[in-house]
């Protein structure tokens, strides 16, 4: 049995209404209400005077650029990052090489994460082919695939009709539509 008290720390959960200077027990990887010094166990103390304890922490907009971009950051090097500022938890943006556009490229990047990932990786889907913001993409096969969002991320659906669609998929699928909502006509961008 191991034993790690966090002491003198400013724990902060929302959802348990916790804000306060106090030490924090855990045992064996979870929370506990046990002091240190109980039974035969070894107890490693971590002075947190100054800082704030919390439980982990969610990004949900991410640029891990795998797969075809891994000279900018793969899914490897990007969760230890993330795991190193105190997230446990992230989505990455359909914006790799190909796009995270198919059920095949959503799978792979599941699978990848499963395999280097530090923390919790999960994937959003494009809402259109190519992030082009012509097509829709498969949508309810990428949600089979284990997508949690849809987002074009920095690329704006134009086609009114189209984005129309894709949020009605969204709520049919029960998915979060992520929009960066621009117009491209009113912002002088022609050639997205």
């Amino acid at each position: 049995m191991s034993i790690l008290k966090i002491t003198n720390g400013r724990i902060i959960d929302p959802a348990n209404k916790r804000d306060e200077i106090a030490d924090l027990w855990i045992e064996n990887g979870r929370i506990a209400n046990a002091e240190c010094g109980i039974g035969n166990a070894e107890c490693e103390i971590i002075d947190a005077r100054g800082l704030v304890v919390v439980p982990g922490l969610i990004d949900l907009h991410v640029h891990f650029r795998e797969p075809g971009q891994s000279h900018k950051e793969t899914i490897g090097t990007g969760s230890a990052g993330a795991a190193a500022g105190g997230f446990t938890t992230v989505v990455c943006m359909p914006n790799t090489s190909p796009a995270a556009d198919s059920p095949s490229v959503i799978t792979w990047i599941r699978e990848r994460a499963a395999q280097v990932a530090k923390i919790n990786v999960f994937c959003s889907g494009a809402i259109t082919k190519g992030l082009k913001g012509e097509e829709l993409a498969p949508i309810g096969s990428m949600k089979n695939a284990g997508i949690v969002a849809i987002t074009d991320d920095g690329h704006c659906v134009q086609n009114n009709e189209v984005m129309r669609r894709a949020l009605e998929y969204a709520r049919m699928f029960d998915l979060p539509l992520f929009d960066h909502c621009q117009d491209y006509n009113l912002v002088g961008v022609h050639d997205r």
